[in-house]
């Protein structure tokens, strides 16, 4: 049997990747299926509730052409209250127009999951660097 943090882990990974496979399709629906009842914070956005959630990755992901992203640097820890737990990881974000993919933005995500059902109550997107900026 798998100790609890090693389960949160897994988990969590499963969670964080599902999200950016969600982002890669655009899959507005999906997101806020996913994402609508968490607190998620971007750099010049949030969102706490489905209709907020819907208005924030509708405008997000309104740009026609493709992108992609790679998770790496999965960390997880034990949140701040028993049943919690705290991640972070880095990701890259790919333009894919043109004749390649064009490296676009580097980042960070932190989530905060609950144990009791394993819903993210928090994701927060860092950008540590964008193209053009």
């Amino acid at each position: 049997m798998s100790s609890p943090a090693a389960e949160a882990r897994h988990r969590i990974a499963n969670l964080l990747h599902t999200y950016v496979a969600i982002a890669d399709r655009k899959d507005v629906n999906a997101v806020v299926d996913l994402l609508g009842r968490a607190n998620v914070q971007f750099p010049t956005a949030e969102s706490s509730n489905p209709v907020a959630a819907r208005e924030l990755f509708t405008r997000l992901w309104s740009a026609p052409e493709g992108h992609r992203h790679d998770v790496s640097n999965l960390i997880v820890h034990p949140g701040p209250e028993d049943g919690q737990w705290l991640a972070t990881a880095h990701y890259t974000r790919w333009l894919l127009a043109g004749d390649a993919p064009l490296l676009h933005t580097l980042g960070a995500y932190q989530l905060l999951v609950n144990d009791g059902d394993w819903s993210i109550q928090l994701l927060k997107v860092n950008r540590v660097w964008t193209a053009g900026s």
